[in-house]
């Protein structure tokens, strides 16, 4: 076989195995990944992964088939769940996606430790998801029972919600501005403040000024010390 042929023949094997190489989704398996290079193990991780294994489980889970290749890592899992598992696994991707959020929420080490990243908020919430996939689908059918209990469900979870936290952090607010306002503004105008205040609730369009009301150029330069009395002590 002469030189040129064996280069011809080199180049036709490397152009063919390209063409043919495996595909998941459209998406080219990743040679360098130490998981994705080989089936076994990529699909015993990838359903590890959606069942809310820790990247330490998995690679304990790996056992033998670990100790026969090219040594997976807890990095190695970590990268192929952050880059090629969601390719790999689209729909399955959201729900881990949910696992290690609420995983981090709830401060549980799932990529050393030796828990799942399964935690009951994060299996209620998919569910949720899970559910409302199905409820978009256009081809569902909600009876009537079923929205009657949805929205009785609805109700009460409005009927229930505290507004008590809402009104403590506006109270915090009015008070800090009332300091700031009694710490800037001379003592002699806060009755007048207070008057404007209980015109303003009698009737809130007093507010409302024109902006012909305003001339800047009568106006004199602003003097932070006008107001500061010599014997004010700081």
């Amino acid at each position: 076989m002469s030189v040129s042929h064996a280069l011809a023949t080199s180049v036709d094997e490397i152009m063919e195995s390209s063409v043919l190489a495996p595909r998941i989704n459209g998406f080219h398996l990743e040679p360098r990944c130490r998981i994705c290079r080989n089936d076994s193990v990529r699909r015993k991780v990838n359903d590890l992964l959606a069942t809310g294994a820790g990247y330490a489980m998995v690679l304990r889970a790996l056992g033998e088939d670990n100790a026969k290749r090219d040594r997976i890592t807890v990095d190695s899992v970590r990268n192929h769940c952050e880059r090629h598992f969601p390719v790999q696994q689209i729909a399955r991707a959201t729900y881990r996606e949910i696992l290690e959020r609420r995983a981090r929420e709830n401060r549980i080490d799932f990529i050393e430790g030796v828990a799942t990243a399964l935690t009951p908020i994060a299996f209620f919430e998919t569910v949720m998801v899970k559910s409302y996939e199905n409820l978009v689908d256009s081809d569902t059918k909600v009876d009537v029972n079923t929205s009657i209990v949805a929205a009785s469900r609805l109700q009460a979870v409005i009927d229930s919600t505290d507004y008590s936290i809402d009104i403590a952090e506006l109270r915090c607010q009015v008070g800090k501005t009332g300091e700031a306002v009694r710490s800037v503004v001379p003592e002699s105008m806060w009755g007048a403040i207070i008057e404007k205040l209980d015109a303003l609730e009698q009737h809130p369009g007093a507010l409302d000024v024109g902006t012909d009301s305003f001339d800047d150029a009568d106006d004199d330069a602003f003097d932070p010390t006008e107001f500061i009395d010599e014997d004010d002590e700081f």
